[in-house]
């Protein structure tokens, strides 16, 4: 997993991509098909007006995807939404799992 960093990439996956709604996430994903999944994250002013407190979501999101090991060649912008900042980690795993097996971004011993 490599993070997704230029803005014209962001741009590409919120035109193209397809959208995943959970509780807790929202994915936007656009299918590559080659090298490594990229992923980026929008955590806006609208969850929080603390950056402390938007780049700790930040970080958890992206040791949930960490430890998901997604499929290889997709774009993900993972878009945080407000019951991300109150649910524990084990339930923001749970739900954020949910949400990228509905994706198709999980492997096959990993979709239940």
């Amino acid at each position: 997993m490599e993070p997704l960093r230029r803005r014209a990439d962001f741009e590409q996956v919120f035109l193209s991509g397809t959208f995943v709604r959970g509780r807790t996430v929202s994915l936007r994903i656009l299918e590559r098909g080659e090298g490594p999944t990229r992923v980026g994250f929008a955590v806006g002013k609208r969850l929080d007006k603390r950056a402390v407190i938007r780049n700790r979501v930040r970080r958890r999101l992206r040791e949930v995807l960490r430890r998901l090991k997604l499929r290889e060649g997709y774009d993900v912008v993972v878009i945080a939404r407000r019951s991300a900042l109150s649910d524990g980690s084990v339930a923001l795993g749970m739900d954020v799992a949910a949400v990228c097996g509905r994706a198709g971004l999980l492997p096959e011993e990993h979709v239940e």
